[in-house]
């Protein structure tokens, strides 16, 4: 820290966070910061349905990838540029400001404090994300991990919490399996052991019902088709959703004989 660890700016309290022993501490709340809502936890995920149409590109077969057309492609490129757009947004909330000669220790610090609160305030992060945000700060080792251990200590942040609310929103709002749930855990910086016993608690049917809801809806798409067309692509297609290799051989069976395929 820049004097001591009782010099650290004042920390707003956040709905979800549960600071446990520390509950008798009074922190300020940032006035730049007072009236805004809180967001949930997960508020940074999209909830929208799963991305059938721009998913299904990628690793195609060849004689599938003829008939997709200009629409398609058209598609693809606008949701590129939303992605782009988001992702600018994303990096200029955590805009470097150029240090005030004149700034002090407990001023640097205050300004700090509000970037990370009011971020936290928006979406959960992981302790590496927070991490990576003191480091561009300009915070040495030492600070960084007391700054971490003060907000693990108030409840702010918490990996293993973040992974199970991940989970949820990835597998029942996103459609994704157990593997590609973890590859966005890893992603997001989330601890490995804490990533790992978060997916090991998705209930395997749970995970059944969801890649089926997936498969029946892309089957709905690939109507028309043969049989063996259809099941190359909805193969394929819950293959990169994550979905385990035996799960996805039968749900493609159930989708596509519900479907008359």
């Amino acid at each position: 820290m820049s004097d001591a660890s009782e010099h650290l700016a004042p920390v707003s309290y956040l709905p979800w966070a549960k600071p446990g022993e520390v509950a008798a501490e009074r922190w300020a709340k940032p006035d730049d910061i007072a009236d805004e809502p809180a967001a949930e936890p997960w508020s940074d995920v999209p909830n929208d349905e799963p991305d059938e149409l721009d998913e299904a590109a990628q690793g195609e077969h060849p004689a599938d990838r003829a008939d997709r057309g200009e629409h398609g492609r058209a598609e693809r490129r606008d949701r590129t540029r939303s992605e782009d757009r988001r992702a600018a947004r994303r990096r200029a909330r955590f805009t470097v400001v150029d240090d005030d000669p004149d700034e002090t220790g407990p001023e640097r610090d205050e300004r700090i404090d509000r970037l990370v609160v009011s971020r936290l305030r928006r979406s959960a992060l992981s302790v590496a994300e927070v991490r990576s945000v003191l480091a561009e700060h300009g915070l040495d080792d030492v600070e960084i991990e007391d700054w971490i251990e003060r907000y693990e200590r108030l409840g702010y942040l918490d990996d293993a919490r973040l992974a199970e609310q991940l989970v949820h929103v990835n597998g029942a709002r996103r459609g994704r399996g157990s593997g590609a749930i973890l590859q966005e855990l890893a992603r997001r910086g989330v601890d490995a052991s804490a990533a790992r016993a978060a997916v090991e608690e998705l209930d395997p049917e749970v995970e059944r019902r969801n890649a089926y809801a997936v498969a029946e809806r892309r089957a709905r798409q690939l109507a028309g088709l043969d049989r063996q067309t259809a099941e190359r692509r909805l193969s394929a297609f819950l293959q990169r959703r994550g979905y385990p290799g035996e799960m996805v051989r039968e749900v493609v069976t159930a989708a596509l004989s519900a479907e008359g395929s």
